[in-house]
């Protein structure tokens, strides 16, 4: 979704307020991370909770 926006891992992770190593992670499902960070995201990519773990 990041991506169909042509938003980079660095402007979601500023926007987030996350650290780009850890959206990196959290995109790759290398690390568990916390609601808090997941609804941050869903909420700046402007979708719901579900549609971002719709995966």
């Amino acid at each position: 979704m990041r991506e169909d926006n042509s938003w980079s891992q660095e402007f979601l992770a500023e926007l987030c307020e996350i650290d780009v190593r850890q959206l990196g992670r959290i995109e790759r499902a290398e690390t568990n991370s916390t609601i808090s960070i997941l609804k941050k995201i869903a909420d700046k990519s402007n979708i719901t909770m579900s549609k971002l773990l719709d995966f």
